[in-house]
């Protein structure tokens, strides 16, 4: 009887050891995956705010892109009317030139030739 009361009241100490270690390796596991999610969770915003990042630069990128265009295209439109005052001040000196001299009389092809040649024709 007695050996049948030790033998009892050790199996109920394995179950309680056993329970108990059951409950940490559920705590582990538990833990375990929580930390999992935390980093996960973490790894997941850093990439969120590197990705945000990469669309800021390029947004930048591409404003400076448009802001070098816009500034060249109007670049090129105050060159224009820079050469349309060059080659009208070339005109006008040429002008300037001929009528300095004194009078000239040119006829014909040759005269139309030397006119196109002195007074250059300009499309803009």
């Amino acid at each position: 009887e007695m050996a049948t009361k030790k033998a009892i009241g050790n199996e109920i100490i394995e179950i309680e050891k056993a329970h108990h270690k059951v409950e940490q390796i559920l705590n582990q596991a538990k833990l375990e995956s929580l930390r999992m999610k935390i980093e996960a969770k973490q790894q997941a915003a850093v990439m969120i705010i590197e990705s945000e990042a990469l669309i800021d630069v390029a947004e930048s990128q591409a404003a400076c892109m448009i802001a070098d265009a816009e500034a060249e295209a109007d670049g090129a439109e105050k060159l224009i009317e820079k050469r349309r005052f060059e080659v009208e001040w070339s005109r006008l000196d040429v002008l300037k030139k001929i009528a300095g001299k004194g009078r000239r009389f040119v006829t014909g092809e040759v005269g139309e030739a030397v006119l196109n040649d002195l007074i250059p024709e300009t499309k803009f």
